[in-house]
């Protein structure tokens, strides 16, 4: 059984122009897709049931929320929802199900199985939404098809053409919310040392230097000079081993006890993630200590007037904000990342949005109470586009206007990330869509008494 179908939840024939729409997309964009309409789309004609493919055949299931299928007299809806959320259980993938809201339908009407997840909003347009459906889609490794799409493109090409959705050829820009890696360290160090493992675990955490223990040794991409100018006498280290990262990854390391292939990447991971953490650090971001991810955020005054400026994918020049005052909640607001890094292939590190909060503008309130609700409240109408023009006047930011970015692990080793976020290029083009928004004006701050459904946009709301 291979599950590699998004599967299209909708209410039937009421939602079928945007699941046309949205099908031809994500099938131009390589997903097969599966739907209940017009005969059985995206190269799955020998189905004979919406079970089987909601069973056997599903890897995500995207649900259409309108006003029309969240009635609970529309049974078949509910019937989908109920067969996705066993298979949801069933595959422990509490992300299995991505609500997409289509009107003005109040999120309080969501039905139950969906009403505590993440919705992404297209009620205010489609084209501009769909980047972040993409992003999703991405970021949870769904599976492009490697045969020729050509046939299932075209049958979903036709039923867009009814609703007067032109569908071409030409290629087109998708902005992602990743930062490509152009270059990894080439060597990994294992080093063996003369103290206790304690003693030295605590010397070298008080350092900043990245590095794991592993049995009585360390590992690490540090030099060996700037390890043991942390380390007080009488500590000393020395090289044990010296070898690729590729053979480090591989799990396979002559002469030395070594990590298996996914204990071994999941140190690099880590090992680069504090590398990236260190240099933001050093570049003058503040760190707000959390569960999981610790997030970094710009002080008052780290930046000129508090603003980025920056060409976007757009073309167009403009500025971000990165600190403001929020005068009605009394505090300072501070964009912040956090970290992940995936090794791939392709390698890349994602910078996770967050804003963290402020008295003085320098000193972040850690308290989650006081700053959870006014989370809710200041970001509440920062939509995707909003939180994607952020990560990209970061990332501006950070390579200091260049288009590739060193950060320094040792005297010759370099971790080489671009300078800007990494675009992709669909093959087909919907005329009239928008991939790159015109860059708006800082979003005006919610109203107090403003208590609707809160999207996170990029993990980008409540997240203490």
């Amino acid at each position: 059984m291979v599950r590699d179908t998004i599967f299209i939840c909708h209410a039937t024939p009421e939602d079928n122009d945007f699941v046309r729409w949205l099908g031809a997309r994500l099938t131009g964009h390589g997903y097969k897709i599966w739907a209940d309409m017009f005969g059985l789309k995206g190269g799955t004609p020998f189905w004979n049931t919406i079970e089987d493919a909601l069973r056997e055949h599903a890897c995500k299931v995207i649900y259409v929320a309108s006003k029309v299928s969240v009635d609970p007299k529309r049974q078949g809806v509910r019937n989908e929802l109920s067969v996705a959320d066993a298979v949801k259980k069933a595959l422990k993938d509490p992300a299995f199900i991505i609500p997409v809201r289509l009107d003005d339908v109040a999120f309080s009407d969501f039905p139950i199985l969906v009403h505590q997840l993440n919705a992404l909003d297209f009620s205010n347009g489609w084209g501009r939404r769909l980047i972040e459906l993409l992003d999703t889609l991405e970021t949870a490794n769904v599976p492009r098809t490697d045969h020729d799409q050509t046939a299932e493109f075209e049958r979903w090409r036709q039923d867009a053409v009814k609703t007067a959705a032109l569908v071409t050829n030409e290629a087109e820009p998708v902005l992602a919310s990743l930062s490509p890696i152009n270059a990894l360290p080439a060597q990994v160090r294992y080093l063996r040392h003369n103290a206790n493992a304690a003693a030295i675990d605590l010397a070298l955490r008080e350092s900043g230097i990245p590095f794991a223990p592993f049995y009585q040794l360390l590992i690490t991409f540090a030099g060996l000079d700037e390890i043991n100018a942390a380390l007080p006498p009488p500590m000393v280290a020395e090289l044990r081993v010296q070898t690729s990262l590729e053979s480090f990854l591989s799990g396979q390391v002559a002469d030395v006890t070594t990590p298996g292939r996914a204990d071994a990447s999941n140190i690099a991971t880590a090992l680069l993630r504090q590398h990236i953490e260190r240099h933001l650090a050093q570049r003058g971001l503040k760190v707000l200590q959390q569960r999981g991810a610790n997030a970094f955020y710009f002080p008052d005054g780290l930046v000129p007037n508090n603003k980025v400026p920056y060409m976007a994918a757009s073309g167009r020049r403009t500025n971000k904000n990165v600190v403001g005052r929020s005068r009605r909640n009394k505090v300072y607001w501070h964009l912040a990342m956090k970290v992940s890094v995936v090794l791939g292939p392709p390698a890349f590190v994602r910078f996770k949005p967050y804003v963290a909060f402020s008295d003085d503008g320098q000193t972040a309130i850690t308290d989650p109470k006081r700053t959870s609700p006014i989370r809710r409240r200041f970001c509440k109408n920062w939509w995707n586009q909003h939180w994607r023009q952020l990560q990209e006047a970061f990332a501006v930011w950070l390579a200091e206007g260049q288009t590739e970015h060193n950060i320094v692990l040792d005297g010759s080793q370099r971790l080489v990330l671009s300078g800007r976020l990494l675009q992709l290029t669909a093959e087909r083009h919907i005329v009239g869509d928008l991939q790159f928004q015109d860059e708006a004006e800082e979003p005006d701050e919610p109203d107090e008494d403003d208590d609707d459904f809160v999207i996170d946009a990029v993990d980008g709301g409540e997240d203490d």
